[in-house]
């Protein structure tokens, strides 16, 4: 078994292991509003050659999160509506799915569970940061559905051993050791905001004391996937949260055990219904 946490970081330092590059059309979107010239109209435009992501914009526009008083029908209207920043994350985030999938049948039930768990952790994310801190809805979903983004092109690079793809045990233990450095990397090379490449590794680390004592995204997403897998048999899903102080940073102590990812909450369904 040839790969090994070494060997990985090894292929990404020297240039080795294929990284995924963000879908066209979340590349444009990106590059249009970047551009002062550009107008709403433009970003609009690029937004609708994509049947798929014009419906999911307009469908987060008229979820709690961005409604207002009268229901956005067209991707303008929803541009106009929920900002330029925004639109560029939202835009990211509703194409990720397309990252998490593979032809080899090990790989890809590996990265369809990995989504899975991801809208979770970005659903609850983008609640906790509206509702509790002063951190953007928007960076937060981005930050929850990209905190383990680096498990894909190790599992795709895995393809190469069917020893390790068979072997469940030695897999999670290679995705976990290099997962997280793997996926700062991606989002560093995507341009991603400093406060967001901290995410894939920041938010493991339980004992962090976060940006000075303030909340920041990998606290959020921290709490967030804490609660999603609480008392399942992830690795963190016993967790003792009394000790945890991204909960208190992000001002989740009292509200908790308020929280139910299978309880129906609207705001949770509407956003994890848009993304997946």
């Amino acid at each position: 078994m040839s790969i090994t946490k070494e060997s990985i970081l090894a292929d990404l330092e020297n240039g080795r292991l294929m990284l995924p590059t963000l879908p066209e059309v979340a590349l444009k979107v990106r590059e249009t509003i970047d551009d002062d010239n550009a107008s709403i109209a433009d970003i609009a435009q690029i937004i609708e050659t994509d049947a798929a992501l014009s419906a999911q914009i307009i469908q987060v526009a008229n979820s709690s999160i961005y409604r207002g008083l009268s229901s956005a029908d067209t991707v303008q209207n929803a541009v106009m509506r929920m900002g330029l920043n925004t639109i560029k994350n939202l835009a990211i985030s509703l194409v990720m799915k397309q990252l998490f999938q593979a032809t080899h049948p090990v790989v890809d039930r590996y990265l369809r569970n990995a989504w899975k768990q991801s809208t979770d952790v970005a659903a609850l994310s983008a609640i906790i940061a509206k509702h509790y801190t002063t951190l953007g809805a928007d960076s937060a979903l981005l930050a929850g559905l990209t905190h383990s983004i680096g498990l894909s092109p190790i599992l795709v690079h895995a393809e190469s051993e069917p020893e390790l793809l068979n072997d469940p045990v030695q897999l999670k233990k290679q995705l976990a050791e290099s997962a997280p450095i793997v996926g700062a990397e991606i989002l560093r090379k995507w341009g991603f905001s400093e406060a967001l490449i901290n995410v894939p590794v920041q938010h493991l680390i339980l004992e962090r004391q976060g940006n000075n004592g303030r909340p920041d995204y990998a606290d959020v997403v921290q709490v967030a996937l804490l609660q999603t897998v609480s008392g399942s048999n992830h690795p963190l899903g016993a967790v003792d949260l009394d000790n945890i102080s991204s909960i208190d940073r992000a001002g989740m102590r009292e509200a908790i055990e308020e929280v139910d990812m299978s309880g129906g909450v609207i705001e949770l369904e509407e956003i994890k219904n848009a993304i997946l």
